[in-house]
């Protein structure tokens, strides 16, 4: 079994943004696998078509909470549109590098709530 990084491991002993993003969210997306029984909330706080702040709930493998935490932090000063995951993705790989074959499926459930996002107001 591939265990996380240890700049991840760090946000799953220490979580960083849990709950509504810093501010208030504007918009949120949530993400589940049945197969492992993960789920994550993204909420986001959106300005100006950017992402200024966001916040994560999450719930499943160890590889979920570090990557939700971690997102977390990568998201601010990403435009809010139709390339928003592959923004975000680019930036995951350049501050974690390439995410081993287990930990892609925490990035691939972060793409898709945030695929799912919505006005939350």
């Amino acid at each position: 079994m591939s265990r996380l990084p240890d700049a991840l491991l760090a946000h799953l002993r220490d979580p960083r943004n849990v709950g509504q993003a810093p501010g208030g969210q504007t918009h949120r997306g949530e993400a589940r696998n049945a197969a492992c029984r993960d789920h994550l909330v993204l909420s986001l706080r959106v300005e100006g078509g950017q992402v200024v702040s966001a916040g994560f709930k999450a719930a499943g493998c160890p590889a979920t909470l570090g990557v939700g935490s971690a997102v977390t932090e990568l998201l601010p000063g990403l435009e809010c549109g139709p390339d928003l995951a592959e923004g975000l993705r680019s930036r995951f790989v350049e501050a974690y590098g390439e995410p081993a074959a287990l930990h892609r499926h925490a990035l691939a459930m972060v793409a898709e709530a945030l695929g799912s996002l919505s006005d939350a107001g």
